[in-house]
């Protein structure tokens, strides 16, 4: 009976410790571009998470430490786990939310922000910042977005070890930080449109101030748009490469302030 009280102890171990695993892997899917927008079904997202699971834990299944199977101990595992992986999957979502305010405030320089294309995202957004949201998550998709992050969960071991919690002031340090990064990166990336809608608007009023009786609107809004539009097909490529490059940073090093 001993023996036998001891095989299930440790069948119950090994199942807690792949349950573990599942929930860090799951959080980091649910919040992934692409696997974890709203347009995808719960039940593919589940099936993603599985199977990122089955590559995952046969290579960091010999770090793991012993564990109990006491309701003390499995709560706090899942709960950790579940943290450490919604801090992953938030740390590559940010990046997502980056492109969505860069077209908000592209659109709104464009005149164009009342064109609603709100399909990748649960709320309605201008036309430009839906196109530029599926440009980088097709990007992020056809650059090998599973085989990085299988590598970065791998790694992920090593900063945030199996069952512990990450320490409460470092989350919060980067919480500030990579916000701060984050709105300096949208500003950056729209800051050709911030200028074309300077310069226009200086115009503008330049022109209006020299004939009073022209309307300068009926001319200056088909006229910002289609520079807009240009501007967009010169930069985008610019917008795509640099995006990718904080993508590769970030999933490379998860638990680091987005630059």
């Amino acid at each position: 009976m001993e023996q036998l009280a001891g095989i299930l102890e440790d069948a119950g171990s090994m199942v807690l410790v792949w349950v573990g695993i599942f929930t860090r892997v799951a959080a980091v899917v649910f919040l992934l571009p692409g696997m974890g927008e709203r347009a995808v079904p719960t039940r593919i997202k589940l099936g993603g998470a599985l199977a990122l699971s089955a590559i995952v834990g046969p290579l960091v299944i010999g770090q793991m430490p012993e564990v109990t199977i006491t309701p003390a101990d499995t709560l706090r595992i899942i709960g950790t786990e579940a943290f450490a992986g919604l801090f992953i999957g938030v740390s590559i979502r940010l990046l997502v939310f980056v492109v969505q305010i860069a077209g908000t405030i592209a659109a709104q320089s464009l005149a164009v922000s009342q064109m609603f294309g709100g399909v990748a995202s649960p709320e309605p957004e201008p036309i430009i910042a839906t196109f530029l949201t599926l440009a980088v998550i097709t990007l992020a998709l056809t650059a090998g977005l599973h085989v990085k992050v299988a590598m970065a969960l791998t790694a992920s071991y090593e900063v945030a070890p199996f069952g512990l919690a990450l320490p409460a002031a470092d989350v919060g340090q980067w919480a500030a930080e990579s916000g701060r990064a984050a709105i300096d990166m949208a500003i950056g990336l729209t800051l050709p449109f911030l200028v074309l809608s300077f310069v226009y608007n200086l115009s503008l009023g330049a022109i209006n101030r020299a004939m009073p009786q022209l309307m300068v609107a009926f001319i200056g809004a088909p006229a910002i748009t289609g520079m807009g539009i240009g501007l967009l097909l010169l930069v985008t490529p610019v917008i795509l490469q640099v995006w990718l490059d904080a993508f590769n940073d970030v999933i490379a090093n998860p638990f680091a302030v987005m630059q």
